[in-house]
């Protein structure tokens, strides 16, 4: 079933709305073939009735509550962008060693998706001996999708999920069975996984204050307006010297906020003022 432009222009500033989400271009194309089922699911005849589905059917909130998990894109793995993970390791963590001596690291993973950066924050921080130096952390991982969440939490992968990783890195960290891959137990300290829409005025996104926040290939997707929602809000959780660090594809140069700009070892990372 084709969608008009005027039906398509309708349901994209519903999505916008609600998730802060953009479908523009070739967007659209990826989004169009997940939402055709719904329709064939829910008995719909047009894709006007399901937006008025949307706005004013009893179970609404429910069928919401589905496109968390079609309109999310899950592109993750383990240790991508891991200059930054070094980074985190060698340079961040470091400067604040003595303020760690009363309390623990806090370390946000903002659209954490199924948990593969979360994880890899842990086991760079581990790797590094941050653990055996006395330093404990809490790492708070957050996304819109619950099913992703869900595999967070098992922490079983396939092997996707660990492209680039050396053999011997993945015999370390994981137990192999059947072509999946099982985190061991100790990569998961002081990690907790909970579910925040970001653009959500009314929901927190996270416990804070925050050492540091890791808020990567989450942006891109975003309106303008939901993109600088989504910075005021991570600046609001973030202890003032803390630090935001985005995709490679991101960038906070051109736009008025509460961070600048810092070049550390070669990455540009984002610093809150205060400190």
């Amino acid at each position: 079933m084709a969608i008009s432009d005027a039906d398509w222009k309708l349901l994209a500033d519903l999505f916008h709305t609600r998730f802060g989400l953009v479908f523009e271009g070739i967007r659209r194309s990826f989004l169009e073939p997940r939402l055709a089922p719904r329709l064939r699911e829910l008995r719909l005849a047009s894709y006007r009735e399901y937006y008025h589905y949307l706005l004013f059917h009893p179970q609404r909130e429910a069928e919401l509550g589905q496109l968390k998990v079609l309109l999310t894109n899950n592109e993750t793995y383990f240790f991508r962008e891991e200059h930054q993970l070094t980074l985190l390791a060698q340079h961040l963590v470091p400067a604040l060693m003595r303020e760690l001596e009363t309390r623990p690291l806090r370390i946000l993973s903002a659209g954490c998706s199924s948990g593969e950066e979360a994880y890899s924050i842990v086991i760079t921080l581990q790797n590094a001996g941050l653990e055996l130096r006395g330093v404990n952390w809490q790492v708070d991982a957050c996304d819109l999708n619950p099913r992703r969440l869900a595999t967070a939490r098992e922490a079983v992968y396939d092997a996707n999920s660990l492209r680039g990783v050396a053999p011997d890195v993945r015999a370390r960290h994981f137990d192999e069975h059947d072509g999946k891959f099982t985190l061991k137990a100790r990569h998961k300290k002081g990690v907790r996984f909970f579910e925040a829409n970001l653009v959500d005025p009314a929901a927190g996104v996270g416990w804070g204050p925050y050492d540091v926040i890791f808020c990567r290939n989450v942006l891109i997707y975003f309106s303008d307006a939901s993109f600088d929602a989504v910075i005021s809000a991570l600046a609001r959780c973030l202890a003032p010297g803390g630090y935001l660090l985005l995709g490679h594809s991101e960038s906070l140069i051109d736009r008025r906020t509460d961070f600048t700009p810092a070049c550390i070892d070669g990455s540009i990372v984002y610093r809150k003022a205060g400190r």
